[in-house]
């Protein structure tokens, strides 16, 4: 069984509770250079450059 890249943990004990969840740019953007991310009503478009690097805007 394949883990799930957005839904992985450690099996060990959490050692900082606010850490923030981590999600893998593969799991998010699949066969995608672009996704739309929309929060509180508004859209902004999160892709991914030439150079391989991450650019969000509005």
């Amino acid at each position: 069984m394949q883990r799930d890249p957005v839904s992985q943990s450690s099996n060990g004990p959490a050692t900082d509770a606010a850490a923030p969840r981590r999600i893998f740019s593969t799991a998010l953007f699949r066969d995608d250079r672009e996704v739309v991310i929309v929060h509180r009503g508004q859209e902004y478009r999160l892709r991914i450059t030439k150079a391989e690097k991450l650019i969000l805007t509005k």
